[in-house]
């Protein structure tokens, strides 16, 4: 599964949890709808990101970034 961030459309903001609900249905793991900036975050399987798209609401669907940092103490090229 790959993390994503889902944008909810402007005129589907007042119904984000409907939006969410209907990802579920296409196999994406909802972990937080955030309703009022309408952003949807979970994981999805990478051969259903591209079905996401086409769920009412959804204006893009993204991949998380992951970014890590060395410890304190290794060795910096």
């Amino acid at each position: 599964m790959i993390g994503i961030i889902v944008t909810v459309d402007a005129d589907h903001l007042d119904t984000a949890e409907a939006v969410g609900a209907a990802l579920r249905s296409h196999g994406m793991r909802v972990d937080q709808v955030h309703d009022t900036i309408g952003i949807i975050s979970g994981a999805v399987a990478e051969d259903d990101r591209a079905d996401l798209e086409s769920v009412a609401g959804v204006q893009s669907v993204e991949t998380e970034n992951i970014v890590q940092i060395p410890p304190p103490d290794a060795n910096p090229q």
